[in-house]
């Protein structure tokens, strides 16, 4: 995976990477893999099925930066694909998990609408697992209410199998 195009998506978040290490002071977490990433971190994207012709797969990032992806429909790849992100792209992860304050977001955002695509996050970290579900994946529009924090997560994860060409641009 070039790291450019990942890491300029963003851009001062590794500025920010004082909240990392400023978190493991205020809580205990397993001894970290690299840098300010916990051994325990996992973040899972499962994008759901809409109408037409979304996109759906699972794509799962790993501490030590392997990525796993399983194409399901209206994927350039369907079945199971590897990478792996270097220990910036991981990093970069875990502080936009950190800033949206994932484990502090409610379980599901909604919008008043049928037959939109989803998207399910599970973020495990410092020990801890949580879920978020978020249907009508549209951030950014006056229907969606989920946090901008949750959209860049969401948006950094679904980066990964358009670079590595498993899925078109969208």
């Amino acid at each position: 995976m070039s790291a450019p195009s990942f890491l300029s998506r963003v851009a001062g978040t590794i500025a920010a990477a004082a909240v990392v290490s400023a978190c493991s002071l205020l809580s205990p977490s397993p001894t970290p893999v690299f840098g300010g990433v916990p051994a325990d971190f996992q973040i899972r994207l499962e994008r759901g099925p809409c109408f037409g012709a979304c996109p759906v797969y699972l794509l799962t990032v790993f501490a030590d930066g392997t990525v796993g992806y399983e194409g399901r429909r209206f994927v350039a790849v369907e079945g199971s694909q590897a990478a792996t992100l270097t220990p910036d792209e991981v990093e970069a992860l875990v502080v936009a998990v950190l800033e949206a304050d994932f484990f502090g977001l409610a379980d599901e955002y909604t919008v008043q609408a049928t037959d939109l695509p989803s998207i399910t996050l599970t973020v495990t970290m410092d020990g801890r697992t949580k879920g978020v579900y978020h249907y009508g994946v549209g951030c950014g529009t006056e229907l969606d209410t989920a946090p901008p924090g949750l959209c860049v997560v969401e948006s950094l994860l679904e980066q990964i199998p358009v670079d590595n060409g498993w899925v078109s641009p969208m």
